[in-house]
């Protein structure tokens, strides 16, 4: 099997870290990856954000579940996980990783979802490559419109935010999900 494809069918989401530090030199490849991903009308659009503060990420996590609470709620949907979440002080999104690098679009950005989801999708196999676990933390999208949050990160207006990936050495065995058979829907010959 080449070795794209085994890095792609052996990545698996971590959600256990050691405090170990990421090289700094290791997390600016691992964002270039994500930056030379395919992006709508060759826009290179997307801008990061890496937080690797721990008294940040504690802040942001906590902050970062609230808003989403407060979000699943104004939508009629409140989610008992969540609720259960924002009543544990011990409750970690970000599962003790050292490092969070958000992605952002910037107002030219034609495709921005898709160019931001690729952008993570590469992150995720060049990290896996390099010895690194990840995982795309969707419930910090509670971060979104936050303007304490985008005026600590610098975050111009106009920029959309994305997503948030978390980064950093694994700890322990990183458990492996199986996969259903693929299905298509219909194959036109």
């Amino acid at each position: 099997m080449n070795e794209v494809l085994k890095n792609i069918y052996t990545r698996a989401s971590v959600r256990k870290y050691k405090a170990d530090k990421v090289p700094e030199d290791d997390i600016r490849e691992i964002i270039r990856a994500g930056f030379h991903a395919a992006n709508g009308m060759n826009r290179q659009a997307l801008e990061f954000i890496v937080i690797e503060n721990r008294d940040s990420i504690r802040k942001y996590n906590r902050k970062a579940i609230n808003l989403y609470a407060e979000m699943m709620k104004a939508s009629g949907q409140p989610n008992p996980m969540i609720e259960k979440m924002v009543n544990d002080p011990s409750a970690d999104m970000f599962h003790g990783a050292p490092v969070l690098v958000f992605v952002f679009s910037n107002p030219s950005a034609v495709t921005p979802i898709e160019d931001g989801s690729l952008a993570v999708g590469n992150m995720m196999l060049a990290a896996h490559s390099m010895g690194y676990g990840t995982c795309f933390i969707g419930l910090a999208r509670g971060l979104e419109n936050d303007k304490e949050f985008r005026k600590e990160c610098s975050v111009p207006d106009g920029h959309k935010y994305l997503a948030c990936m978390i980064l950093g050495k694994p700890e322990g065995s990183t458990e492996k999900h199986s996969r259903s058979e693929v299905k298509v829907l219909k194959w036109v010959k």
